[in-house]
């Protein structure tokens, strides 16, 4: 719903949504593809219809026809000490449960980060952004992330970024969900 006034357009039911991590999520097992527990270990940032599902780490659709910007970063890294990570492959993906229960993958990302000497790499973020035309007024989306380590050790999602090799700690938040309604 919008009005205009003096030509301004100002719309009365706009719908955005984020959820930061801010709190790491620690040992997760190797090679498992974990959901991003964010009713635990987040903050919801913005929620202006309320619908966050903390319970199942969700975000509930607020249309059954509107068409959404969905918008993910996630950093995930093995539980070693930083100068001994060993990721090998890693891999994040935005869910869909057009029911509101019965989760399938709808978007992501992944790559190998090992390379053809056998050389592995520390702490790794992916991130994607996909527009989503929901069809149900049950709609959820949730963030699952998975890492396979290079010794089978458990994966960390973390909250952000940390290197000690550079003169820089990146301490922004580099694990998130959004969601912006944009039609």
């Amino acid at each position: 719903m919008s009005q205009i006034i003096c030509g301004n357009v100002i719309e009365t039911a706009k719908e955005y949504f984020q959820v930061n991590l801010t709190t790491s999520q620690n040992g997760n097992s190797d090679n498992t593809a974990t959901v991003v527990d964010f009713g635990a270990k987040g903050t919801v940032q913005y929620d202006t219809k309320s619908n966050f599902d903390s319970s199942n780490d969700a975000y509930l659709l607020d249309s059954s026809d509107g068409v959404y910007l969905i918008s993910f970063s996630i950093a995930l890294g093995s539980t070693s000490n930083i100068n001994t990570e060993t990721l090998k492959d890693v891999a994040a993906q935005v869910e869909v449960a057009t029911d509101g229960s019965t989760y399938t993958a709808l978007f992501g990302n992944g790559f190998r980060v090992q390379d053809n000497t056998g050389e592995t790499q520390g702490s790794e973020a992916i991130s994607g952004t996909y527009i989503y035309k929901a069809t149900t007024g049950t709609t959820k989306v949730r963030l699952v992330g998975e890492a396979d380590t290079a010794s089978g050790v458990n994966f960390d999602i973390k909250k952000n970024i940390l290197d000690n090799t550079i003169d820089i700690t990146l301490s922004a938040t580099a694990t998130y969900l959004s969601v912006v309604r944009i039609a």
